[in-house]
């Protein structure tokens, strides 16, 4: 690097502190240090798996009954986590909402607080979930629901 070139530059960075100066305004340090690998960390995110028995997620959308028969009306999603804080859960739905009906014996499961109860699949159409509206579910070869189970996130 030439002589001149570091003058002129040094004559800018001085000029240039002159006017932030005279003007209040505040100017970064022209080098300032990269900042340390440690203090950058990239979020690693991760697949969840549903519980043991289960395959799919679902977010519930609603529930009623409709000729005698519960059915419940589901975005199909998956799931990923952030591995450095496992309750930064994000779902993305994987299709467009549909209808499953429910076959007789389902079981439903759902938390109340923390601790995990079954319910029949009418419950669903007269309480509000108190966690997430987020299910694991399993379905037979006729596409009716066997079981849901809550997905609890704090």
């Amino acid at each position: 690097m030439n002589h001149r070139y570091v003058s002129g530059a040094a004559v800018l960075a001085s000029a240039a502190a002159l006017v932030a100066t005279v003007s209040g305004a505040a100017v970064a340090a022209p080098h300032a240090a990269p900042a340390s690998p440690a203090s950058v960390r990239a979020t690693v995110w991760k697949p969840c798996h549903p519980p043991t028995g289960y395959r799919h997620f679902l977010k519930l959308n609603s529930a009623k009954n409709t000729g005698g028969k519960t059915v419940v009306r589901v975005t199909p999603e998956t799931c990923k986590y952030n591995a450095a804080n496992d309750e930064e859960v994000v779902y993305t739905p994987t299709g467009p909402a549909r209808s499953f009906g429910f076959v007789r014996g389902a079981t439903v499961t759902v938390f109340k607080g923390n601790t995990a109860v079954k319910v029949t699949p009418e419950w669903l159409t007269k309480h509000k979930l108190t966690n997430t509206p987020h299910f694991a579910y399993r379905l037979n070869g006729q596409g009716k629901v066997t079981a849901m189970q809550e997905i609890y996130h704090p």
